[in-house]
């Protein structure tokens, strides 16, 4: 296929011989006008005489003209070379030259069809690749979005967790600590209930099997307002027994409540803890499976694109060979036409 450059310069050859031509005619007409003149008349003479030679110079004529205005180098050489030619090699010059320009349309025709369907077939396959590719754009941000999604759903998660778990050493401490000091209180408060029980025994036994004589005793020495059967001291040791009893039941409530209310926070947070824990594992392997398909897209795409480029350079390519900006196919194709066309005249006005 003929480029713009290559045809430029086809064509600058083409009028550089005709001026040459010309050039040369002018100088041998001036130089030997008079011979060429004399010759030229005895060569109508001879033509007058012979239907052949006639019709090989208008012929020869129509052909020279036709290459003229097509600017065709072929068409004048063929003109000028078979001017001095036997009227039958001309004639087979002609055939030639038709037969040699239709082959030149058929193989030409043959490269326009194959660039054609080549340019035509990559333009395709470039479509059906930059549609892959964006499919798969379009999942490769949908993927990424979700990763943010989950990344960011996970680390709640995670935090949550780790505040549950903060919670429950920090309610484990403090219960440590409550029931250590009920434990303490309890064991005082218990002792000194069962040590004014002890003592109201012991004073009771005293006081109510003790001997006329001690007690008359214990009256003379008493000189307070206390009964002189020993309920006062009696009164106090149960008052005291009384209050250690009250407190030590004070204690064991709240120790109860503590402990149920830490119970309470422990299963729930254990109940709270499976759920988050479960959510965090589902979207922990959710993630795995985007990131998963997120590299299986990515490197389909890469693939994609590594195969899109070739196309691409095949394209331009192709382009670059096929494409001819002046003249175009069309053109030459109509001037080859017209070529033929004018070599067909020529063929009947030689009798073909």
């Amino acid at each position: 296929m003929i480029k713009a450059q290559e045809w430029e310069v086809l064509h600058r050859d083409s009028v550089a011989e005709l001026t040459a031509l010309d050039s040369a005619k002018a100088i041998l007409t001036k130089k030997f006008g008079a011979f060429i003149q004399s010759h030229s008349d005895q060569r109508l003479k001879l033509r007058a005489a012979s239907s052949d030679d006639d019709a090989k110079a208008r012929a020869l004529r129509a052909i020279q003209k036709l290459g003229k205005r097509l600017h065709s180098t072929a068409l004048v050489s063929l003109a000028y070379r078979a001017a001095a030619d036997p009227f039958a090699k001309v004639r087979g010059m002609v055939e030639d030259m038709i037969a040699k320009l239709m082959q030149e349309a058929a193989e030409e025709a043959d490269k326009k069809a194959l660039c054609d369907k080549d340019i035509s077939a990559s333009k395709a396959t470039q479509a059906d690749k930059e549609s892959k590719i964006s499919k798969l754009d379009a999942r490769i941000e949908r993927a990424k979005a979700a990763i943010a999604e989950l990344t960011e759903g996970i680390g709640a998660l995670s935090k949550e967790i780790a505040e549950i778990n903060g919670a429950l050493k920090e309610a484990a401490r403090i219960r440590e600590e409550e029931k250590s000091v009920f434990m303490v209180a309890e064991k005082d408060l218990s002792e000194s209930e069962k040590a004014c029980a002890a003592a109201i025994e012991v004073l009771r036994e005293y006081y109510e099997g003790g001997s006329l004589v001690q007690v008359r005793s214990r009256i003379a020495l008493q000189t307070s307002s206390e009964g002189n059967d020993g309920s006062g001291i009696l009164g106090v040791l149960e008052l005291a027994e009384s209050d250690f009893a009250q407190n030590l039941a004070e204690i064991h409530s709240t120790e109860k409540a503590a402990a149920d209310e830490y119970n309470a926070l422990l299963e729930e947070s254990k109940m709270n803890l499976a759920v988050k824990e479960t959510e965090l594992k589902g979207k922990q392997s959710e993630e795995k499976s985007v990131k998963v398909g997120l590299r299986d897209n990515s490197a389909d795409k890469e693939g994609l694109s590594t195969e899109l480029d070739a196309v691409l350079e095949f394209l331009d390519m192709r382009t670059r060979q096929c494409e001819t900006k002046v003249p175009s196919y069309a053109e030459r194709k109509a001037a080859r036409e017209a070529e033929i066309e004018g070599l067909k005249e020529a063929l009947k006005i030689l009798g073909v």
